[in-house]
């Protein structure tokens, strides 16, 4: 039974994810928090992914749309470096073009 709320918790996060706003401030705030991740910092480390991270309106607003109270929980972590890495791919490949 625990695995069915935490299912609905997950659609429920999903459903959050699109509507919330952002903003710089949000951003900004989000991007300190996520550097206590390995994950994180890793993608900082890598001077495409830090300037992406930095500048990228599409990668920030990734970011920003992050509910970091809620990053201690595992399923919900996975979901957000999935979210980033996904973002962080896809733009960096239209770096290239």
């Amino acid at each position: 039974m625990v695995t069915f709320f935490e299912l609905l918790g997950l659609v429920g996060e999903i459903f959050f994810w699109f509507l919330k706003e952002v903003d710089e401030e949000e951003i900004e705030k989000n991007i300190n928090y996520l550097k206590r991740y390995e994950w994180f910092d890793n993608y900082l480390n890598n001077d495409t992914y830090k300037e992406l991270i930095n500048k990228n309106i599409e990668v920030r607003y990734v970011i920003g749309k992050c509910n970091v109270d809620k990053m201690n929980k595992k399923n919900y972590n996975r979901l957000v470096e999935k979210k980033i890495k996904k973002v962080l791919l896809n733009e960096s490949h239209t770096l290239g073009k």
